[in-house]
């Protein structure tokens, strides 16, 4: 039965409905909060089993793959025969790093014409792998909104444009300013106030009594 409900699933037409995300900020930090709004708008009355958008953090890899592969070439006498020869293949490796998921909705009826708007907060972890995008390595953090419909398939949307994330700057703790007072004594001999660690006084140049 559930062979059957998965290849149902499988053939059953795409929801006439429509996903659309967006961030009101696409550069942050780790530790800060990412805000948008997913827009839901339908062209046919649809049963909803959930409306949920999802956060990930996903690095691809680029790598090659060896592998044997038989060719025909001909011996020293031009007679044909095969020969096993090394080729090289790039393929992408992926893996998840983070995933947040946030439910919209569920188990609602959407008329024809229906359009709503729904916002939505993800708090990005504090410490993670920043964005980044290089020839045989790239970090990307994307959304993704779900739409599962009774006897629809899975409609799924991506958008808020390039989500950069990036570590926070950790600025230097200014240097204290070092107050030293100064203390005044009376000169012995004019009576003019003159630095206690003067050894002459300033105002008639005599030196200073210890």
């Amino acid at each position: 039965m559930g062979i059957l409900k998965g290849f149902s699933k499988l053939f059953a037409p795409s929801p006439q409905a429509k996903l659309s995300l967006v961030v009101k900020k696409n550069e942050l930090y780790f530790g800060d909060e990412l805000n948008g709004s997913l827009n839901i708008s339908s062209q046919e009355e649809l049963d909803v089993d959930e409306i949920s958008v999802s956060l990930r953090c996903i690095e691809t890899v680029t790598k090659v793959r060896r592998y044997q592969e038989s060719i025909e070439v001909e011996d020293f006498e031009g007679n044909p025969r095969q020969q096993l020869v090394w080729k090289e293949k790039e393929y992408d490796d992926w893996k998840t790093l983070f995933s947040g998921h946030k439910k919209i909705v569920s188990f609602v009826h959407l008329t024809v014409g229906y359009n709503a708007n729904f916002p939505f907060v993800f708090k990005l972890p504090i410490t993670g792998r920043e964005t980044y995008h290089s020839v045989d390595k790239n970090l990307t953090w994307s959304l993704t909104a779900f739409m599962k419909a009774k006897s629809r398939k899975t409609l799924l949307a991506q958008g808020g444009g390039e989500i950069m994330v990036a570590k926070p700057t950790v600025l230097a703790t200014p240097t204290k300013e070092v107050v030293r007072e100064v203390v005044l004594i009376p000169c012995a001999y004019c009576s003019g106030l003159m630095p206690q660690t003067a050894i002459f006084c300033p105002n008639c140049g005599a030196r200073r009594k210890a």
